[in-house]
């Protein structure tokens, strides 16, 4: 971690002004491009060109938060939707207007396709606006992460495993409050109604409910369309889904080789090829009627599993490098920031009730 700069408030907000610059304009020239070329070998030719550009991004960031972010929002997200784009794929399509693909292109929302019905259609003048549904996510993830920075100094005498469960618990809330704010704003310029990126991933009582229906939906979206689907159309379901968890696998391993700038070991790859084959064993099993617990005694069970191998197999490689320490630092310092800012925004209230 030595070799990662210490981030400041200055190159921050230099490496997101260029970031701010760069992905509209790439969103503006993929689809010019393909307006104008057919789908295929031309398409992706000329798509080709922004591609180093979003696999740079997260390097312009010192921040870890910040670096995971910029990975899955320009090296995995963007580069896929691309890549789908031209193979005539995906949410993102020529005849989008220009603000939707722009948008669209470069952050994880997704709209909601829904057919109104009449009951629907009569109540929509009476219905909230589209961006309603994300702002309690946002105070309940800003509550609670508050929390836990404020708990973290108390939390040693913890075993591993429990201070691993905080850790995921961090992380989804984390994930959760940048998703929705991303989409409440984004619904709000659009007017468009947006799928949430979680269900309860906290919740789950199986592997395959928490890898396809709960956690991180945009990425379980774009993997079944660009992996799974192909993938299980010519080889069968089971290798669709190993395929999906190989590239998902693959594509952590560049998430920690961003945050940590060492060498990966493979870690991050073994651990979704693990999870892979026992979402295969849950699913036969399940239908050959061999695993049919109580909902309480399967969501222990799956909790344990999870907890477990996130712990010994994939928080490990991170752990060693010590982007444990790094982030949790980075997030006590943000949750001061906006309490210092509340207290100084406060202030002239105060000096004039007094």
């Amino acid at each position: 971690m030595q070799a990662l700069a210490l981030p400041t408030m200055e190159s921050e907000l230099r490496a997101l002004a260029w970031a701010t610059l760069l992905t509209p304009a790439c969103a503006v020239y993929a689809r010019f491009a393909a307006r104008r070329l057919r789908p295929g070998v031309p398409r992706l030719a000329a798509l080709f060109p922004t591609f180093p550009v979003f696999v740079y991004m997260p390097c312009m960031f010192s921040s870890l938060h910040l670096r995971l972010f910029s990975t899955f929002f320009h090296t995995w997200l963007a580069i896929n939707r691309l890549v789908l784009l031209a193979l005539d794929l995906g949410p993102l399509h020529p005849r989008l207007p220009l603000l939707p693909f722009v948008l669209c292109a470069g952050l994880p929302i997704k709209v909601r396709l829904q057919q109104p019905t009449k009951n629907q259609a009569s109540s929509s003048s009476s219905s909230p606006p589209p961006s309603a549904e994300f702002l309690r996510p946002c105070v309940r993830s800003v509550l609670l992460l508050s929390c836990l920075a404020m708990a973290y100094p108390y939390t040693r005498w913890l075993p591993l495993y429990a201070l691993h469960y905080l850790y995921c618990v961090q992380i989804f809330l984390t994930l959760d409050l940048v998703f929705s704010s991303i989409a409440l704003v984004s619904a709000a310029l659009m007017g468009a109604s947006l799928e949430r990126q979680f269900s309860t991933p906290l919740a789950v009582t199986s592997l395959n409910s928490f890898w396809g229906q709960q956690w991180n939906l945009m990425a379980v979206d774009l993997l079944r369309e660009s992996v799974y689907a192909p993938v299980r159309a010519r080889w069968g379901r089971d290798v669709g889904v190993l395929a999906a968890f190989l590239m998902s696998g693959l594509l952590h391993e560049f998430l920690y080789w961003y945050l940590t700038l060492q060498q990966p070991r493979g870690e991050m790859l073994l651990f979704f090829v693990f999870h892979a084959a026992f979402q295969i064993a849950e699913r036969r099993a399940r239908a050959a009627g061999l695993w049919r617990p109580p909902r309480a005694a399967a969501y222990l069970l799956v909790t344990a599993f999870m907890v477990v191998t996130i712990s010994e197999m994939f928080f490990a490689p991170f752990v060693r490098a010590g982007t444990d320490v790094r982030l949790t630092e980075e997030t006590t310092a943000m949750v001061e920031l906006i309490w210092g800012t509340r207290k100084y925004l406060l202030h002239p209230f105060r000096v004039a009730s007094s």
